[in-house]
């Protein structure tokens, strides 16, 4: 694939975020009213991902912050939050009510229109649904968004040049977001593994992937570029040796250094967080070679040290939790047989998408010496009492409570995550095949076998 660079936008937007640093300060007022004695405001600096914590006392909070680049922040109260943009050297007040603050903030100050374009425009978006239509129509549906988007800014007065040439940029990516999912989404709406995507879906795409460092100040391009690599790269399917694919995909077209580390450090670093350090030596020498910011190579060599600990044949970190029935059943209980967990919670769609197979696992292998632990992280105790007795579930079934720590251990982010131990609490697989993955039962038979 080819990817679209335009020179003259390259230069430009490089130029605006390159002169757009100081090291003056900027002094950023916040007044709210109605607001509790212990609220507070939450940025989150848009290109570094840094946070400041802004303490509301008597209804005021002031925070100064320098040496940064003007860029976008999300400033966070409550559980609400809305989008900044804000400048070295140029002041602001933002004053709202605590009990209102998703209709009206006012702001003043140099860069006051900026912020209220922002947070009374209703930008349009891409939505998952939207991959219902075909190739042609969701192209065009596409493009009505961006003009629309596109319009807005155009028609908003007294904005500056040099933010309407960064705005541009992220309203392309904002509205384009969607963009590179179409093919994975298009399949689950249409319930099928077997979807052959018109070449005009393609084409769009590489005319929307421009390959360009300076863009990754732009959080939205840089969710776009991602994605739209990896989608490409599976245009003709997955190959056995995914890593390679991967390797092989991105070091031919992905030549703009800067990007190629982004897309590289994003990742594998998702991946190994995801997936552990097992089998995954190609990606982490690759990582290695590619990426060079000291911060991000500490922080994935964290991560590795994390997993290392999980390795294939290590000792399992422990667990010891109250059953359905109130008795308290520990790791060591299950010495001698295999021992296969999952970590899950009532509330938990793809949890639930599991329970049947699981069940037929446990039929199967119902005279054999496994152990079918299920460990729920269901803060309501009562829902997960009621789901396992209506249900009439089977295996060992537990409930963590507040009690963290197994899942810690484990890394685990996300559910439902199964672990599968041998007979001696050791490691087989730290993140293992799901039931509803018929080779589960292939792995049982051959450790059982042994």
């Amino acid at each position: 694939m080819n990817w679209i660079v335009n020179k003259k936008t390259m230069f430009g937007v490089a130029l605006l975020f390159a002169t757009s640093f100081s090291v003056n300060a900027a002094k950023y007022s916040f007044k709210v009213a109605n607001a509790d004695p212990d609220s507070k405001v939450i940025l989150t600096w848009r290109a570094t991902g840094e946070k400041d914590t802004v303490n509301i006392i008597n209804g005021e909070g002031i925070i100064e912050k320098k040496d940064f680049k003007a860029q976008y922040v999300i400033f966070a109260f409550g559980r609400s939050s809305r989008m900044m943009y804000l400048e070295p050297d140029k002041d602001l007040t933002i004053s709202f009510n605590a009990n209102e603050f998703n209709k009206d903030v006012v702001f003043q100050g140099a860069n006051a229109g900026i912020n209220t374009y922002l947070n009374t425009s209703r930008f349009k978006r891409q939505n998952f649904q939207d991959a219902q239509k075909d190739e042609k129509a969701f192209i065009n549906h596409a493009d009505s968004i961006y003009h629309v988007n596109m319009t807005f800014l155009q028609n908003t007065p007294s904005l500056p040049a040099y933010f309407v040439k960064i705005e541009s940029q992220r309203l392309k990516y904002l509205s384009y977001s969607q963009f590179p999912l179409y093919p994975s989404f298009r399949k689950y709406l249409l319930k099928t593994d077997s979807l052959v995507v018109n070449e005009i879906y393609y084409d769009k795409l590489k005319e929307l992937s421009e390959v360009n460092g300076a863009l990754l100040d732009c959080p939205e391009y840089k969710d776009f570029i991602l994605n739209s690599i990896l989608g490409q790269m599976l245009k003709n399917g997955k190959a056995a040796d995914y890593q390679q694919q991967f390797i092989d995909y991105v070091s031919a077209n992905v030549k703009d250094e800067a990007v190629l580390e982004y897309i590289v450090d994003s990742y594998i670093y998702n991946q190994v967080s995801n997936n552990g350090i097992d089998n995954a030596d190609k990606y982490i020498s690759f990582y290695h070679q590619t990426v060079k910011n000291p911060l991000q190579i500490n922080r994935f060599n964290k991560l590795c040290m994390q997993w290392e600990k999980l390795k294939k044949g290590s000792i399992s970190p422990t667990f010891s939790c109250l059953d359905i029935n109130g008795n308290r059943v520990s790791l060591s209980d299950l010495k001698g047989k295999l021992v296969y967990i999952d970590v899950w919670a009532t509330w938990c769609g793809p949890c639930r998408g599991e329970l049947p197979h699981l069940k037929k696992l446990e039929e199967t292998f119902a005279e054999k010496e496994i152990a079918f632990v299920s460990i729920s992280c269901d803060k309501d105790k009562k829902a997960w009492e009621k789901m396992v007795k209506s249900r009439n579930m089977k295996g060992i079934q537990l409930h963590i409570g507040d009690d963290r720590s197994f899942m810690d251990a484990y890394l685990i982010k996300g559910i439902p995550r199964f672990i599968l131990l041998d007979q001696e609490g050791r490691i087989v697989e730290a993140d293992a095949m799901r039931p509803s993955n018929p080779k589960i039962s292939e792995l049982f038979n051959e450790l059982l076998s042994k």
